[in-house]
């Protein structure tokens, strides 16, 4: 990933473990959060094992394999963090990573070009499905009210298809 300097003011330690009147100590506890990169990390609380992912469903999943069968807890949290142990996650997701530490250096307009983009098409989508939640919800207000014999309709010119 990056180096401590490189890094350190940007990425958040990890927290301390909860006392025990949260989390007995005999239960592993796993981070899970996205580095700087936007990559999905896993790592226990002691820093002995962890990974980087693509999905956040692969970190989770690790942590889930790595504590297995007794299980663990998980404690996602929401600032960039970094893996500092080696990595057992995704070869895939350290190989992109590193890729894209170096475009960072040699190409930092072309990185910044793509970050931009990569962040319109995340709000894109996002915009796509809220409307489609919204879409659901409107069919199923009209399936619980009508049984599916009627369908809602305001008197707004929104309404009215386009001719």
């Amino acid at each position: 990933m990056g180096s401590a300097s490189e890094t350190s003011n940007s990425i958040v330690k990890f927290p301390s473990r909860p006392d025990l009147t949260f989390l007995n100590e005999t239960i592993p506890l796993f981070y899970v959060g996205q580095d700087g990169d936007g990559f999905w990390v896993a790592r226990d609380a002691e820093g002995r094992t962890g990974g980087v992912f693509l999905l956040k469903a692969s970190a989770v999943r690790f942590a889930r394999n790595k504590s297995a069968p007794a299980g663990c807890a998980l404690m996602f949290l929401n600032a960039p963090l970094e893996l500092e142990c080696d990595n057992e996650g995704s070869q895939i997701a350290e190989i992109l990573a590193a890729a894209i530490g170096v475009a960072r250096r040699r190409l930092p307009t072309l990185v910044c070009f793509i970050e931009m983009a990569i962040a319109e098409w995340r709000k894109l989508l996002a915009q796509l499905s809220q409307a489609a939640a919204g879409e659901r919800r409107r069919a199923a207000i009209e399936r619980e009210l009508f049984h599916g014999r009627y369908r809602l309709a305001s008197k707004n010119d929104d309404d009215l298809p386009l001719s």
